[in-house]
């Protein structure tokens, strides 16, 4: 998942956001858990386009690099 990340141009402030949720998401241990950082990362990545903070191609990449991950 890193690597897909790091392919993307994202703003620095941005990069730690998701870095944060890369490591929260890591950090779960129960399907519950999984489920409920999956919908805190689609809600967050939906601020940042909606706020403009991220190109539509760098949002929708990161909505399918989050989707796998929780898969």
């Amino acid at each position: 998942m890193q690597e897909r990340l790091d392919q993307l141009r994202l703003p620095k402030p941005v990069q730690g956001e998701i870095s944060d949720l890369v490591r929260a998401l890591d950090a779960t241990s129960t399907c519950a858990d999984v489920e409920a950082e999956a919908a805190l990362q689609i809600e967050y990545i939906h601020g940042l386009e909606t706020s403009r903070k991220l190109r539509p191609a760098d949002a929708e990449a990161l909505y399918i690099i989050f989707d796998d991950a929780v898969q």
